[in-house]
């Protein structure tokens, strides 16, 4: 018990830290939807009313900075007024899937073609899937009574504000947060019941059922956008299986278990278990398809990968003290990467709780429709529309500058890689395995932040830098994998090799 407590606590408390963010944006956009824009709009926005539904779906979900967690009170919302199941489905597959983060992270891979390619997949996926959901059930959804899909817009000024915070904090404390917690607690046990490092072996390209593998494993377990692309990044680098990679995207990204137990309720069981198999079907069918053209040239498989440890127990079954290590480790967690978006997350709930105990002895949404008689220079009045799409517009600037903040110039990245890789060598040097493990991994995420970083400040990425990077983290791999498995004969060499290919590549990007 002490074993799997400690890998579950670990997993969940690390999906909360990088999924909190994110989650954040989706609470947001749900409470512009239905504060700002309106269901009317909405409804419009999405193309009920024109053929071009579940294009305009997906073409929506490229730019809204959510994941599959974040994007449950967004399809909440537009459930609730009433757009076309396929567009909500068109829009909930794409949404968790590509961002322009993600989108920016891809294209500095190796290959980002491949990116390209498996963006266009999506694209034919999420599209057929709502067609055919459109063509299955359309007539069955249409004759479905809606239940207050129209709520009013707040009166000018501060109150639309305010309502709009409401609605976003509230959706922390209600039936959203509740399917969150679904997600999370079952990409957590997933992960602690799964035996350290399995996974490392199951996606080399001789694996014949890699894909369907991928694709059956993460359907139910979450991963961020980022996290998503920077598997697929390693995965082409150490010559993993394509199929599984793309598998990968569309279901590991894509979908968890908390979002299939909305759509059960939403929709229904039977719809949800044909929707499920159909996802898995096409996945499947797109993955064999693109697995062997799109496979890198010149690449040898490695016969393991560190990509999916992530997805399994943290700590071998040899090892003891689990709990005290799994809580030592979400405290450090907290204080690396608190600050990007859990406490903001708790300040919401917060909030929501505030909002809840105000609504019960004063009416809000009276408040929210009552029009002054001496309007004030700040009320601006403004048609609910323009407000909305000012909105979105905005979460999108958002988006970008995030993206730029994300992934900071090479001299920011430089200084904190060469911290940390320099703890690294040390660490390997000294014999301790666990750090070696742990700081690989920051070491492994700044070297493809830097490379991004250079892509979006300079329009392009040398190949001369490519390599180095590449170089660089095949070394940081080799010494992780040797003295993971107490091959240390030769460590001392091997890190010093580390620390000359970070030194090499820190010079090939300050030449910029």
């Amino acid at each position: 018990m002490d074993y799997f407590l400690s890998g579950w606590l670990l997993r969940c408390s690390q999906i909360v830290v990088d999924a909190s963010i994110w989650i954040a944006f989706g609470c947001f956009i749900s409470a512009i939807f239905r504060y700002m824009i309106g269901a009317e709009k909405t409804r419009s926005l999405f193309g009920n009313d024109s053929r071009y539904g579940l294009v305009i779906g997906w073409a929506v979900g490229m730019l809204l900075p959510v994941c599959s967690l974040g994007v449950i009170p967004v399809v909440r919302e537009l459930h609730r007024v009433g757009v076309k199941p396929g567009t909500i489905i068109a829009f909930g597959l794409t949404a968790p899937l590509f961002n322009p983060l993600s989108i920016l992270y891809g294209l500095s891979l190796p290959n980002p073609f491949a990116v390209l390619i498996f963006s266009a997949a999506a694209m034919l996926i999420v599209t057929g899937m709502g067609a055919i959901w459109g063509k299955v059930f359309g007539k069955q959804m249409a004759d479905s009574p809606l239940q207050d899909s129209e709520s009013p817009i707040p009166s000018t000024g501060l109150r639309r504000s305010i309502a709009v915070l409401q609605g976003a904090s509230g959706e922390l404390i209600g039936w959203s947060a509740v399917f969150m917690a679904i997600g999370i607690i079952a990409s957590g046990t997933i992960a602690a019941l799964v035996p350290h490092g399995s996974l490392q072996g199951e996606t080399e390209p001789d694996k014949m059922f890699a894909p369907v593998f991928m694709a059956g494993y993460v359907a139910p377990i979450y991963s961020t956008p980022l996290l998503a692309m920077s598997q697929i990044g390693g995965m082409f680098q150490h010559g993993n299986s394509i199929g599984a990679a793309f598998s990968l995207l569309i279901l590991g990204a894509g979908v968890n278990v908390g979002v299939l137990v909305w759509f059960a309720i939403a929709f229904g069981f039977r719809k949800v278990l044909w929707f499920a198999g159909l996802l898995f079907t096409l996945t499947v069918v797109f993955a064999y398809a693109m697995d062997k053209p799109l496979y890198p040239e010149g690449v040898a498989p490695q016969g393991h990968t560190h990509a999916f440890d992530i997805y399994t127990h943290p700590y071998p079954a040899t090892e003891g003290e689990y709990l005290n290590k799994a809580i030592a480790e979400i405290k450090q967690d907290y204080e690396d990467r608190g600050f990007s978006g859990s406490y903001f997350l708790v300040l919401l709930v917060v909030v929501g709780v505030g909002f809840n105990l105000v609504g019960r002895v004063w009416d809000l949404a009276g408040w929210y429709q009552q029009k002054r008689e001496t309007q004030s220079k700040l009320d601006i009045t403004l048609p609910s529309w323009l407000i909305g799409v000012v909105a979105c517009v905005g979460l999108v600037v958002l988006s970008v500058v995030g993206t730029y903040v994300y992934y900071p110039d090479s001299k920011t990245v430089l200084g904190d890689l060469s911290m940390i890789n320099a703890e690294c060598v040390v660490a390997a040097k000294t014999g301790e395995p666990e750090t070696v493990s742990k700081l690989a991994v920051y070491c492994d995420d700044l070297s493809r932040r830097l490379e991004v970083g250079t892509l979006l400040r300079t329009g392009g990425l040398s190949e001369f830098k490519r390599a180095k990077a590449k170089v660089y983290r095949d070394k940081l791999n080799l010494v992780r994998d040797n003295i993971a498995v107490g091959q240390t004969s030769n460590i001392d060499s091997e890190a010093m090799d580390l620390h000359r290919a970070f030194q090499q590549m820190r010079k090939a990007f300050r030449e910029e």
